[in-house]
C-alpha cells in the first residue's frame, strides 16, 4: 500500500494509507444515543484528526495507541481543518512499519553528521578516555541506534537523528569554550558531550511514536547512562579512579540543578560548562521549533506556552527594505551631524 502524506491530503480526496496513532478517545454524541470516535493519527509531515461517526465502540478496541493503522476514509475539512471521516480501521500488518515514514527527521545529513562524530572522537587523546568512548561508538549495533534515536519524545530533537544532533551541537558548544578557556580539561569535557544523552536509548522507544519505556519513566535517562558508563568501565581496569569519578560527576550533573533531575549539581569547570552548553543548545532548539510549529502568514506571536511560561515572538525576522533613496538620505544626514560633532 502507498503511503499518502498528511501534508499532501486535500478536501474532497478519498483516502486508504498508514498512520501512526497518537491518541484515541470515545465521547458521547450529544443529540442522540451512541459514541463517537476521535483518533489522532501523525506521520512525518504533521498530524491529522480523524473521526468515526459508525461503531465507534468497536473501532476503538482494535488497535493501541502507538500502533500503525491502515485508515480508509474520506477528506473533509472542518473549521479550517482538515480531518478524515474514517469508513474503515484496522492495525497494519508486521514488517509494515519504517519509522521515517511516521517520524520526523533530522535536518541534518545522516553521513555528515557520523564524519564530524568520527572527527571528534579521533580528536580525543587522553588513552583511558579515547577507549571508554570505544566501548560505545564502535560498537555497530551502538552507533547505529545512536544515529537513529530521537533526542527528546517531545520538547526538542524530538526526531529520527534528534539524539546525534544534540549530541554534536553540544559537543561543538563545549569544543569553542574549551578553546577559549585553557584550565579546562578538553578531552573530558568532551567525553562528558558525547555520552551525556546516551541514556536516552534506553529511556525512549521509537517507531510510528517516540514512547517512554518502563526503565525510562521509572529511572530516567540520566541514571541509565550512568549504569551504561559504570559498566563500561568495569571492563577497563586500567582506568583512572579519579578521573572515572570526574567524568561520571560531569554526567550526572549535566541537568545543572536537583529539580531539573540532577542527582548532584556541577561542581567542577567541565561540569559547568557541558550543563550550560546542554541547555542552550536544548533551549535554542526548543525556541525555533516552537517557531517553526505555530509560525505562519501574519503570526507574530505563539500561544501561550505552558512549560516556558511565556509567549514567544514568531514572526517576521525581516525588515522591509529601505528604498535606496531613503538609504542615501540617512548617510547625508549621519554625515552632517558628524561634522556639527566635530566642531565642537
Amino acid at each position: 500500500m502507498a503511503k499518502t502524506l498528511i501534508a499532501d491530503l486535500t478536501p474532497g480526496e478519498r483516502v486508504q494509507t498508514a498512520f501512526a496513532l497518537r491518541s484515541k478517545t470515545l465521547a458521547d454524541f450529544r443529540n442522540k444515543p451512541g459514541k463517537y470516535l476521535t483518533l489522532v493519527l501523525a506521520d512525518r509531515t504533521g498530524e491529522l484528526i480523524g473521526r468515526a461517526w459508525d461503531n465507534a465502540e468497536q473501532l476503538y478496541e482494535l488497535c493501541e495507541v502507538g500502533d500503525v493503522v491502515e485508515v480508509a476514509g474520506r477528506i473533509e475539512e472542518y473549521q479550517g481543518t482538515p480531518q478524515i471521516v474514517i469508513s474503515a480501521l484496522r492495525r497494519a500488518a508486521e514488517g509494515q512499519l519504517d519509522p521515517a515514514d511516521f517520524l520526523p527527521t533530522s535536518s541534518r545529513d545522516r553521513q555528515e553528521m557520523l564524519a564530524e562524530l568520527e572527527q571528534l572522537l579521533q580528536s580525543v587523546t587522553n588513552p583511558h578516555l579515547r577507549a571508554l568512548l570505544a566501548c560505545f561508538f564502535e560498537q555497530p549495533d551502538f552507533l547505529e541506534r545512536f544515529a537513529q534515536a530521537p533526542g527528546a519524545k517531545a520538547v526538542h530533537h524530538a526526531c529520527l537523528g534528534g539524539l546525534m544532533e544534540h549530541t554534536l551541537a553540544v559537543a561543538a558548544l563545549c569544543e569553542e569554550l574549551s578553546a577559549r578557556h585553557a584550565e579546562v580539561d578538553r578531552d573530558l569535557l568532551l567525553t562528558g558531550a558525547l555520552l551525556h544523552d546516551i541514556g536516552k536509548m534506553q529511556e525512549l522507544t521509537w517507531g510510528a511514536t517516540i514512547e517512554y519505556t518502563d526503565c525510562g519513566r521509572l529511572i530516567g535517562h540520566t541514571v541509565l547512562m550512568d549504569r551504561m558508563v559504570t559498566a563500561a568501565l568495569r571492563t577497563l581496569p586500567d582506568f583512572p579512579e579519579l578521573l572515572a569519578d570526574l567524568l561520571r560527576h560531569i554526567l550526572l550533573s549535566h541537568h545543572g540543578q536537583r529539580e531539573w533531575g540532577a542527582p548532584v549539581v556541577p561542581a567542577t569547570p567541565e561540569a559547568c560548562a557541558l550543563h550550560y552548553a546542554d541547555n542552550l543548545d536544548a533551549r535554542t532548539q526548543q525556541f525555533i521549533e516552537l517557531r517553526q510549529r505555530e509560525g505562519g502568514p501574519g503570526k507574530k506571536w505563539s500561544a501561550y506556552n505552558r512549560l516556558l511560561e511565556r509567549y514567544l515572538y514568531i514572526g517576521p525576522y525581516d525588515e522591509p527594505p529601505v528604498p535606496e533613496a531613503e538609504q542615501a538620505e540617512y548617510r547625508g544626514d549621519r554625515l552632517e551631524g558628524l561634522e556639527e560633532a566635530g566642531d565642537d
